[in-house]
């Protein structure tokens, strides 16, 4: 117990001191304390109604959908770092700690522990007071709260279980790169799935799988609804029922923790380090691109090629918008396909924000700045890579223009040029202000956001910028849309040229200022 709680502090203390030293983590954290006590604040209140008002009209009901609810929402905590890239509950790297006579046991459990006190995980918490509440009142909402809590204690449990299994799946190259394509399926899937319902196609389906799924009570053997079923028992004051349900809860605690220690065991000693293949016999390196500026471009290529992250991300592009554009011509207010095309066009090229120019590079960047380049021309070598990796995008918006609206190819394609241009030359003021260190093949998924990575305060400030290259955008495609709303496409003759040269005289103003602010901040970007 006395090296639990040393290992514990110890945590505190380190999240502390990295607050105290980090500016970004301190604006961060004060940015996102009102959004959690918002979040808090109105899901208690949902919680609190919707399960009150399911009591009085159908208390048959409650303990089927609550299982379902809490399924639902466990298999999100799990998938979460597959979905959204950002994990609910963090997986704590142990590799400083298993060489200590500590038990796997404690460190697991101090992990869990060390958890609870996570911002997300605290804004649960009213949540499931609500939820108790809502279930039964005086001499019963202690066991309701009882239930309630070990559902979202399991849940953490889960998300570290399987945290340390994506760690072990990290440390195998092709299993990365097949855990890798399968999140990205998964996410694409998931994504469409409430435009498709709220669109009207699959929502006679989605509602009759609802209904059966309450009245065949088919999450009773979930896991994860083991402690919601335990509060409605004993919200009721079922105490069999409730110790029952609870005990289930409790020994899938002890199982998920189980496992956890079962996957430290083998990955941090040695067992599911499988390492990476020795690489092929060295050939002599040959550029195929001339100029400084090409060998750059030329490297990030290669080594784009050889990432499953980005070759996975070209793959997906060429998807996205293609359903993205469906979903805007089927809206009445894109009118026609020919304005949706252009909508589409704004959008893939509004997108190149965001690259991280210098996060492939990681360590790399030392060398790079070291060679005596001027600085402008890493910049446009990094924009014109961030720009290549949009490609799959542009080909697919070139194979819908082709299909649908051939007169409005031409000035999709210009905004699409037009808008990359402009958002390239403002993401260097993120990448130099912010950057951030992709991790290495075979590291742990979570090591960059542990080690400080960008926080809320920068993704304001990202939102910012983005705004900002939004409307620094914004003149060259409207010079675009001018001809469609005036009803002479012939304008376009005119008005696309002028867009483009406007849009390159934009783009090196903003490089030229990237450049500047790239000397002096040097040192903190090494």
């Amino acid at each position: 117990m006395d090296r639990l709680i040393a290992i514990v502090l110890l945590r505190f203390k380190l999240e502390l001191r990295a607050m105290l030293h980090a500016r970004e983590r301190r604006v961060g954290l004060a940015l996102a304390v009102p959004f959690l006590l918002l979040f808090a604040g109105l899901g208690s209140m949902v919680a609190y109604a919707g399960v009150r008002s399911l009591s009085h009209a159908a208390p048959e009901v409650v303990a089927p959908v609550l299982s379902a609810v809490a399924t639902a929402l466990g298999v999100f905590w799990i998938l979460s770092p597959l979905l959204t890239g950002f994990a609910l509950a963090e997986t704590h790297d142990l590799t400083r700690l298993v060489h200590f006579p500590v038990p796997l046991p404690t460190l697991a459990l101090s992990s869990l522990i060390a958890n609870l006190a996570q911002p997300t995980v605290l804004a649960e918490v009213p949540i499931a007071f609500a939820i108790a509440a809502a279930l039964g009142g005086g001499p019963t909402f202690p066991l309701a709260l009882a239930g309630v809590l070990s559902t979202l204690l399991f849940f953490l449990a889960a998300s570290q279980a399987a945290g340390l299994v994506l760690h072990a799946l990290t440390r195998n190259r092709r299993l990365h790169d097949a855990a890798l394509f399968v999140a990205l399926g998964m996410g694409f899937v998931l994504s469409l799935l409430p435009m498709l319902i709220l669109a009207g196609g699959l929502r006679p389906v989605a509602g009759s799988l609802a209904r059966a799924a309450v009245r065949g009570d088919v999450f009773a053997l979930s896991p994860f609804a083991w402690g919601a079923r335990a509060a409605v028992a004993g919200g009721r004051g079922d105490l069999v029922s409730f110790a029952a349900w609870l005990g289930a809860q409790w020994i899938a605690i002890a199982g998920a923790i189980a496992v956890s220690v079962l996957l430290i065991r083998r990955i941090y000693q040695g067992e599911l380090k499988l390492g990476i293949a020795a690489a092929r016999a060295a050939t002599r390196a040959r550029m195929w691109l001339p100029g400084a500026t090409g060998a750059l471009l030329e490297k990030d290529l290669r080594v784009a090629w050889r990432d499953p992250a980005l070759k996975a991300t070209l793959f997906m592009g060429l998807a996205t918008p293609l359903v993205f554009f469906v979903l805007v011509t089927q809206t009445s207010a894109f009118g026609r396909s020919g304005t949706g095309l252009l909508v589409l066009a704004t959008w893939i090229g509004l997108s190149t924000f965001g690259s991280n120019a210098f996060g492939v590079e990681r360590r790399g960047v030392a060398l790079l700045l070291g060679f005596p380049l001027a600085r402008w021309r890493v910049l446009v070598g990094k924009n014109l890579s961030g720009m290549l990796f949009r490609l799959p995008g542009v080909l697919a918006l070139v194979v819908a223009g082709a299909l649908l609206e051939p007169s409005y190819l031409p000035a999709a394609v210009t905004i699409a040029l037009c808008a990359m241009c402009v958002a390239a030359g403002a993401d260097n003021f993120i990448s130099i202000l912010f950057p951030v260190a992709a991790p290495e093949p075979g590291r742990s998924p979570h090591a960059a956001a542990s080690a400080g990575g960008r926080g809320l305060a920068t993704a304001l400030l990202s939102a910012l910028l983005f705004t900002g290259a939004m409307l620094l955008a914004s003149p060259f495609v409207v010079l675009a849309w001018l001809p469609v709303w005036a009803g002479e496409l012939a304008w376009w003759w005119v008005a696309l040229p002028l867009a483009l040269v406007g849009a390159a005289a934009t783009y090196a103003l903003l490089v030229g200022g990237a450049e500047q602010l790239l000397l002096r901040r040097e040192p903190e970007l090494l």
